[in-house]
């Protein structure tokens, strides 16, 4: 199995490797009678909403997924039009590797810092865009002080917190009541599965829909 190192120094081989083993994301195309079993799959493990008149859609990714990468754009733009009863929450996944755990601190140092607005896409392209390996929280804090402005003592401070540690337990926690095993995927009312595809939010538009009129 390839670390990221390897990824980045290997260029076209390694990537194709990642997008079959790391991300292992399926294509879906919706053709507009959404199907189960084609375009979405039901959880093994259902989760019951903490607030029934909401809808949560959690997107589980790892940073060093081409395939999330990908699919950024796609979900910013469907975040502008979202229905104003769904929740977004992102959820970073390890996928079992050491590099997938220190973007998975990464995610919840920012978030707990509240400058996950102005390091995540930074975070993305510093691996995918400029090809940096960004496989240390030495190389994460530079890059969060740059492009945040935060002092690198406060990075150090939350970077090992309780808070970080613990939101990194609840999303792994999650990720295998869910039974994720690629990456990128959206969960939908905790009860069903789109792959990330370039057409998934259409998916997920037809997802919460039904879950809405079920409710009624």
């Amino acid at each position: 199995m390839r670390t990221l190192k390897n990824f980045v120094a290997g260029g076209l081989l390694a990537t194709l490797a990642l997008f079959s083993v790391a991300c292992s994301a399926a294509d879906s195309t919706p053709s507009g009678d959404f199907q189960l079993g084609r375009d979405y799959t039901e959880v093994p493990s259902p989760q019951k909403p903490a607030d029934p008149k909401r809808i949560t859609v959690e997107e589980f990714f790892w940073y060093g997924c081409p395939h999330c990468f990908a699919l950024e754009p796609t979900v910013e733009a469907w975040l502008k039009t979202k229905p104003a009863d769904v929740d977004f929450i992102r959820l970073p996944n390890t996928l079992g590797r050491p590099e997938g755990e220190v973007h998975a601190r990464a995610f919840y140092i920012a978030q707990t810092l509240g400058i996950l607005d102005k390091t995540h896409k930074p975070l993305f392209a510093a691996i995918h865009e400029q090809h940096q390996q960004m496989a240390s929280l030495e190389a994460i804090r530079e890059l969060y002080v740059a492009v945040a402005g935060i002092k690198p003592a406060d990075f150090d401070g939350i970077a090992a917190s309780f808070v970080v540690d613990s939101g990194m337990r609840r999303g792994e926690a999650l990720a295998r009541t869910y039974v994720i095993r690629s990456v990128p995927i959206l969960i939908v009312g905790g009860t069903y599965a789109v792959p990330g595809s370039p057409t998934a939010t259409k998916t997920v538009d037809f997802l919460v829909d039904k879950i809405r009129k079920s409710r009624k």
